[in-house]
């Protein structure tokens, strides 16, 4: 079963999500109905399905407060009915769905809930195993894709840090170096005196070192330049 290329941030999270419905409902040859749907403020919030009536079937559920995907979200176990009109447990939902099979992957990553995966079917009797081997392997893929997302948004987020520290670092020490030769003082004497000015003024240390560098030559400091590496493709070592 291919695989939709990994996510480098949380907004191509969805976007996978959607690719991931793509590949699953290819491989099940009981071709049901498929969604993918995310916890809402209230019910759930469809963000990737194989068929129109597949929203609007996780739509129905929000709706009706009941249903096997809140049911799996809520319990984080999956959920299954072979034959809908004889299953007691959302009666609502299945009078107006129209469905007589379903089933309900709930989808994790290290231990929470991220939302569920659920197949849609006129047909009564469940899935085949093939199509049910399919539902566990999306479901897992899921996972990895969310924490690959995760993961790239902090790298990007210390990335930014690291590149922000760097430039005032450099600030700073045009700064110390105008207050040496001005005090005739250490590295050490210059940063103390710089210290003291921005705990007085209430102003932060790269502030002050950005005022005392302007001052002196009439321009604003330089700021250090980093370029970013290029994009990785998938795939590369």
């Amino acid at each position: 079963m291919n695989r939709p290329s990994a996510p480098t941030d949380i907004e191509e999270f969805e976007h996978a999500l959607a690719e991931c419905v793509s590949i699953a409902t290819r491989a099940m040859p009981d071709s049901p109905m498929v969604s993918i749907a995310l916890p809402a403020e209230h019910g759930l919030r469809t963000v990737a399905c194989s068929h129109e009536r597949a929203e609007l079937l996780d739509g129905l559920q929000s709706t009706a407060g009941q249903g096997p995907c809140l049911d799996a979200l809520d319990t984080g176990e999956p959920v299954t009915a072979t034959d809908l009109g004889a299953d007691s447990r959302w009666r609502r939902f299945a009078a107006e769905s129209g469905l007589l099979s379903l089933h309900s992957e709930p989808l994790k990553s290290e231990g929470r809930m991220l939302g569920v995966l659920t197949l849609y079917s006129g047909q009564c009797g469940g899935f085949s195993e093939a199509t049910r081997v399919a539902v566990r392997v999306t479901a897992g893929h899921i996972g990895v894709l969310f924490r690959t997302a995760v993961d790239a948004a902090r790298m990007r987020e210390v990335a930014a840090q690291l590149k922000e520290a760097l430039t005032t670092r450099a600030i700073i020490d045009q700064a110390l170096g105008i207050v040496m030769a001005q005090r005739r003082c250490t590295s050490h004497q210059a940063f103390e005196v710089l210290r003291h000015v921005s705990q007085d003024r209430n102003v932060k240390l790269h502030q002050v070192a950005a005022t005392i560098v302007e001052k002196v030559t009439g321009e604003a400091p330089q700021r250090s330049r980093f370029e970013d590496p290029p994009p990785r493709k998938v795939g590369q070592a």
